[in-house]
């Protein structure tokens, strides 16, 4: 196994993981305006605790999903740029 599939390996694990985390942010989300419209009988010091907790996790997701995605998008050209340095010397002009 050379470095270039090696690298290939671990960026299509970053991509899953990214892609996973913005389902669960969205979803995360989805179930905040569901919140809104399904409590608003329950009273309002429950609807804001909750948005609160939704919110607070939303927070706490924001800066993984920023830094997982910009890794994955430095492995994106670090992986084009090998391709490239592989490929270039090999074709003829």
């Amino acid at each position: 196994m050379d470095a270039l599939q090696i690298m290939i390996a671990f960026w299509s694990l970053l991509v899953i993981g990214f892609i996973g985390l913005m389902i669960y942010r969205a979803h995360l989300t989805h179930y905040e305006t569901d919140q809104l419209f399904l409590n608003e009988e329950s009273g309002p010091s429950s609807l804001h605790r909750e948005n609160d907790e939704i919110i607070r996790r939303v927070n706490f997701i924001q800066p993984i999903c920023k830094g997982v995605g910009g890794v994955t998008v430095l492995m994106t050209l670090l992986i084009i740029g090998v391709y490239a340095a592989e490929v270039i010397p090999t074709m003829h002009f």
